[in-house]
């Protein structure tokens, strides 16, 4: 027999064999952005945080986003910020790869600019997709189709409190579950990632506790996160309290407080989900070491940071 003719051959149980079999890998997240949607330094800001930011890059930190590497080693991004280029590295240099990550996937929460100014740079200008799946609301994929957004995509609706995969064999489930949140053109949701031995919500934005409370029939945040079933609660923390912005009007930017948050959760105790906290204004104290992130911690729940990862 000529040797092009051999069979291939397996050498059982040694795990030795001629055709190489699909590398299993855990699914895993990554935080490529904590900050809320002008990033760390602040576009046209002078306070000490941002010009901090400004002389020294390991400060910056990008606008919220994360990356779930699942099982089968797909890339699947939640959120396209400016910051895409660096995310990208920063989520290859987390997983130990070589060379920058290209998403398999792209998720949006909602269409308001920290969370889709990066979707251009997946078109002709920069990497020339095509066909890439695209999973956002229907009122989202509607308002990026008038902007003429979705050349690059296969875009996919994503229907609210139903599970679904990114791709075939990635390992886990996503769900999108609608949230209030300033929706001038289109509605807004939280994520869940659920994998094969954890699940997280990734809420980087909405308006008030009252009303995402009163959305989904809960009487308290423990009661909702139960409800949801997650272990790892990624939690809007946009601004500490209300007196952070003093020359504007808060209820232009409507958020939580953090304040108000951990007033409602009060201290952490046995079996409680995992809280960190994302999604940080520039002018936030909880982006630096003072005792606002005493005050937090102290109190059983976290600040996040970037590069952060969680197995699920």
């Amino acid at each position: 027999m000529a040797p092009s003719e051999q069979p291939t051959q397996f050498r059982y149980p040694s795990a030795s064999f001629l055709i190489p079999l699909p590398r299993i890998m855990e699914v895993t997240l990554v935080l490529l952005g904590i900050a809320q949607d002008g990033g760390v330094p602040h576009a046209g800001c002078s306070c000490v945080r941002c010009m901090a930011a400004h002389r020294d890059p390991s400060l910056r930190r990008h606008p919220v986003a994360c990356g779930i590497r699942g099982s089968d080693g797909s890339l699947h991004l939640v959120e396209a910020s400016r910051s895409l280029p660096d995310q990208m590295w920063l989520w290859a240099e987390a997983m130990g790869a070589e060379g920058v990550a290209r998403p398999d996937s792209v998720s949006l929460t909602h269409i308001h600019l920290g969370h889709i100014d990066g979707l251009g740079q997946f078109g002709n200008e920069v990497m020339g997709c095509s066909e890439l799946p695209l999973f956002a609301s229907a009122s989202v994929l509607e308002e990026l189709a008038k902007r003429e957004m979705l050349g690059p995509f296969e875009a996919t609706e994503a229907v609210p409190m139903e599970r679904f995969s990114p791709s075939v064999n990635c390992g886990f489930e996503m769900e999108f579950v609608p949230v209030p949140h300033r929706d001038e053109h289109a509605d807004t949701h939280a994520v869940i990632i659920r994998g094969p031995s954890h699940s997280v919500l990734f809420l980087p934005d909405h308006d008030d506790w009252a009303q995402t409370l009163n959305r989904h029939g809960a009487n308290s945040i423990r009661q909702w996160l139960s409800d949801l079933d997650v272990d790892i609660a990624l939690l809007d923390g946009s601004f500490w309290d209300s007196s952070e912005l003093p020359n504007r009007d808060m209820s232009e930017v409507p958020h939580p407080t953090v304040t108000e948050t951990l007033a409602r959760l009060g201290e952490r105790v046995e079996g409680d989900v995992e809280i960190h906290f994302i999604h940080l204004n520039h002018s936030n104290p909880l982006l630096g070491q003072g005792p606002e992130v005493e005050e937090l911690t102290d109190l059983g729940w976290q600040v996040s940071a970037q590069g952060q990862q969680f197995t699920l």
